[in-house]
């Protein structure tokens, strides 16, 4: 019987030696997969700080060019105010000019319709008025003028 033990000992001795071999094996195996997702994780760590990274760069160079975007607008709409100054002025010149026109057009035609009176009072003078030497009002005036 102590044979038996010492057999059925020693089974379960060799029982345990292959658990023992076994657990070693399989801590083994989850220490490599433990290392495996460690460098994954620290792998997806230094990609996740590069995305960040980018993802800033970014974020400052819309900032920048919202700012550019934003200054040419601004000098569009000077320009923009710049014509509209220009093309004010013109036409408060060409108004201007207008004004100047239309008075001295309503000046000469004023003249106009005097020379007509003083032309055909001329022609109507008698020729009494001839002989003596007497002339109209209007040409009067006119050599006054």
């Amino acid at each position: 019987m102590k044979e038996r033990s010492r057999i059925g000992m020693d089974k379960h001795d060799k029982k345990n030696d292959i658990e023992s071999q076994n657990d070693k094996l399989l801590i083994e195996k989850l220490n490599k997969e433990l290392a495996e997702k460690n460098n994954e994780i620290k792998l997806l760590q230094t990609k996740f700080i590069d995305s960040q990274d980018r993802i800033h760069d970014i974020i400052i160079e819309k900032d920048s060019l919202k700012k550019q975007i934003n200054q040419y607008e601004l000098k569009e709409l000077e320009l923009q105010i710049g014509k509209f100054e220009e093309l004010k002025n013109n036409y408060n010149k060409l108004e201007h000019r207008l004004n100047i026109t239309k008075k001295q057009l309503d000046e000469a035609r004023n003249q106009i319709i005097f020379h007509r009176q003083v032309i055909e009072d001329l022609e109507n003078r008698s020729f009494m008025d001839y002989l003596r030497n007497r002339f109209p009002e209007s040409f009067v005036d006119y050599k006054e003028k």
